[in-house]
């Protein structure tokens, strides 16, 4: 009994931990930067793979990011570059929903501009 639960509590925490979204071959649709510097990028096509259960439905097509941070600055400059330029973008997300406060949008991770 012991074993089954604990298998049951691993696999339980594992498939949301394993949890990530991607977009292969996307195109920025659009940028938006709030006042306090917390964004989105949305893409002309919805997060796939495993995006975490913490998404709101409104947001199934974007990725969270903090232009606070210097990670944030350069995903930005990455978008904008993207966007202007027609480029497409591999993008990954984290897994987790850390921009707006646990929930709302899962954070972008890293991103391929080709």
């Amino acid at each position: 009994m012991k074993k089954l639960i604990s298998f049951l509590f691993l696999f339980l925490i594992g498939s949301e931990v394993y949890a990530i979204g991607s977009i292969p071959n996307a195109k920025v649709k659009s940028i938006r930067v709030d006042k306090d510097g917390r964004g989105m990028i949305f893409f002309n096509q919805p997060v796939a793979g495993t995006p975490p259960s913490c998404v709101h439905d409104a947001y199934k097509s974007a990725l969270g990011i903090d232009t606070n941070t210097e990670a944030g600055k350069a995903i930005l400059s990455l978008a904008l570059t993207a966007k202007s330029g027609g480029f497409l973008l591999s993008v990954y997300g984290t897994g987790t929903c850390e921009i707006y406060g646990g929930r709302i949008v899962e954070t972008w991770n890293y991103g391929v501009m080709y």
